[in-house]
């Protein structure tokens, strides 16, 4: 068969930078933005973004360049050719394995983008109340029982996943240039130029609720920006207890009237950004952002940069790449979601409502939408985004596995589409019938989606850093450099990203999963596998966990049985 390359940088580029512009972008980050403070948020998030995800960046691009141009064109190859081992070859098929899984639970998510597209483009959706609005989301995508969500109709969720998941393996079978990369190039720029509209709109609203004055566009954006975070707190029992967060001048006035009237009860207080900022939560929250707005950890944007010719500049197409996602989450994201929300609802009323991505996105923006002049338009056009971010993304996440089952079998691409698309439309189908309460995405996302991201880029920065040495990787990333990599970054690369990750990691582990620091309380997603007096064994966990062994192990016997990997056995890799 003939390699696969990239028609042109720009295709490459946009491919790239769509598979990071996703959902959250658009979602997660003005959550994660305001639940944490703001401007310390985005103190921790850009300093992670330069010591973390930029450099682990880097390694992925030129690993997958330089593995390209020796032939390897998945995670699998790429590491086992870096180690110059096939042991390092079987750690590498994780890259395969974890896109495709969050591949399986993420189409879902891209077909309530679509449908909500669609109902406000048939003016289905028309709410009252957060209560409607919660409702209706929770019908459509079957949150209330197993099973539900496989019903017919433009009020489900099931017709929109079909054509989802068939137009993703036309653009997969279309290959890299005539399907991938021609999707991203018409698809970014779409996205960019809806999302510039509606910010524009936002940015023009006023008097949204005329009834609450305090409540506006500029509220929300103090929300989610202002450096200091001011808080309501009272005393309860001798420990005061955050009431309310504080943002604008009628806010502050009727807090300070409280204040006043309180008796020694009431108090407003200042946190400042240091404050913030040493709480351990905001740092793995930023990490997890930049890991899940970047993309890297996948092993997606290795299997990428691998179509690229081996002089192409990847210095650049990493900056250029990073920074146009940087663009989309910042500048337009964080314009758009919150604020609107604030303006509405007012703050007290989005805490209530819940900062998730699914809150968010699915709950509170589509009442927002419903009541402001021409809400159907505006509420098409952001979740026809949405859409089509999650589809640039979710094409990413196949690229690696029909990579690896090309790669090992040597088939056509008619033979691996179809090999694929079976695998893939299995799970998916068992998150889409196993929908009550979203148990069985939960599940894929906790140990793909965060676990196995983590421990991917922390073994793959160390292989590259390390193994094949930081310095001679500079070297290797500024071939063809128009911009070379400074010095210092070959230090960073070798000892500052990897302590970073370990230590991030760690903490993760020991706060949020294993309870050691802080709440003491075990990951419930630890609890539906082993159980407890309080908490039973979930068996629709125990299946997901059960589907990732199964499919890695698929995987792993492909490899064991190619001959292709044989060729850097013996610890020594081709030149």
């Amino acid at each position: 068969m003939k390699p696969e390359t990239w028609n042109s940088r720009l295709g490459a580029i946009l491919a790239v930078a769509g598979s990071a512009v996703g959902l959250g972008n658009f979602l997660k980050f003005p959550g994660q933005v305001a639940m944490y403070g703001g401007a310390s948020f985005m103190l921790a998030y850009v300093i992670s973004f330069f010591l973390l995800g930029l450099p682990i960046a880097v390694c992925e691009w030129a690993m997958g360049r330089h593995g390209g141009a020796n032939g390897y064109h998945s995670t699998a190859g790429i590491m086992g050719f870096f180690s110059g081992s096939k042991k390092m070859a079987y750690f590498g098929v994780v890259g395969a394995l974890l896109t495709m899984i969050i591949f399986c639970y993420y189409v879902y998510i891209e077909a309530w983008c679509l449908g909500y597209a669609a109902n406000f483009l048939f003016g289905s959706l028309d709410f009252k109340t957060l209560g409607e609005s919660g409702g209706f989301f929770a019908d459509f995508v079957g949150a209330g029982a197993d099973g539900s969500s496989l019903k017919f109709g433009f009020g489900g969720v099931l017709v929109y996943f079909l054509f989802s998941f068939a137009l993703n393996f036309v653009l997969i079978y279309r290959g890299v240039s005539r399907g991938i990369e021609m999707f991203c190039k018409y698809a970014m720029p779409t996205l960019i130029i809806l999302a510039v509209v509606i910010v524009a709109r936002m940015m023009t609203l006023s008097d949204v609720t005329p009834e609450h004055p305090e409540r506006t566009i500029n509220q929300g954006l103090g929300f989610m920006w202002n450096p200091v975070k001011v808080v309501l707190e009272e005393d309860r029992g001798g420990k005061w207890v955050e009431a309310q967060r504080l943002v604008g001048d009628i806010e502050m006035r009727a807090a300070e009237k409280k204040v006043a009237e309180g008796g020694g009860k009431v108090r407003i207080r200042r946190i400042s950004v240091l404050e913030q900022l040493s709480n351990p939560s905001i740092w793995i929250a930023a990490a997890g952002q930049v890991f899940f707005s970047l993309t890297v950890g996948f092993g997606a944007i290795m299997t990428y940069a691998s179509y690229l010719k081996r002089n192409d500049d990847i210095v650049l197409s990493s900056v250029t790449s990073c920074s146009a996602n940087e663009f989309c989450e910042v500048c337009l994201g964080g314009m758009i979601t919150v604020p609107a929300a604030v303006a509405f609802f007012g703050i007290s009323g989005v805490m209530g409502a819940g900062l998730s991505l699914f809150d968010l996105g699915f709950k509170v923006l589509p009442l927002f939408f419903a009541q402001i002049p021409l809400g159907w338009v505006f509420g098409f056009m952001f979740f026809f985004l949405l859409f089509l971010a999650a589809v640039t993304s979710s094409l990413s996440m196949l690229q690696p596995s029909m990579a690896f089952i090309e790669e090992a079998v040597r088939i056509k691409r008619k033979f691996s589409t179809l090999l694929l698309g079976v695998i893939a439309f299995f799970i998916s189908g068992f998150v889409l019938y196993f929908s009550e309460n979203l148990k069985a995405m939960d599940t894929f996302d906790f140990w793909m989606g965060q676990v196995a991201i983590y421990f991917f880029a922390i073994v793959q920065t160390i292989l590259f850093a390390w193994h094949f040495g930081a310095e001679r990787g500079m070297r290797l990333a500024n071939i063809g450099a128009q911009i070379r990599l400074p010095k210092f970054y070959a230090f960073l690369i070798k000892y500052v990203t990897p302590a970073l990750l370990i230590g991030v990691f760690l903490m993760w582990l020991a706060k949020d999963v294993f309870g050691i620091v802080g709440s003491g309380s075990i990951s419930p997603y630890i609890l539906d596998l082993v159980g407890s007096e309080s908490h039973p064994r979930n068996p629709v966990a125990i299946m997901a966990v059960a589907i990732i062994g199964a499919l890695y192990i698929f995987y792993a016997m492909m490899l064991s049985m190619s001959r292709r990997y044989d060729k850097f056995s013996g610890g020594r890799a081709e030149k």
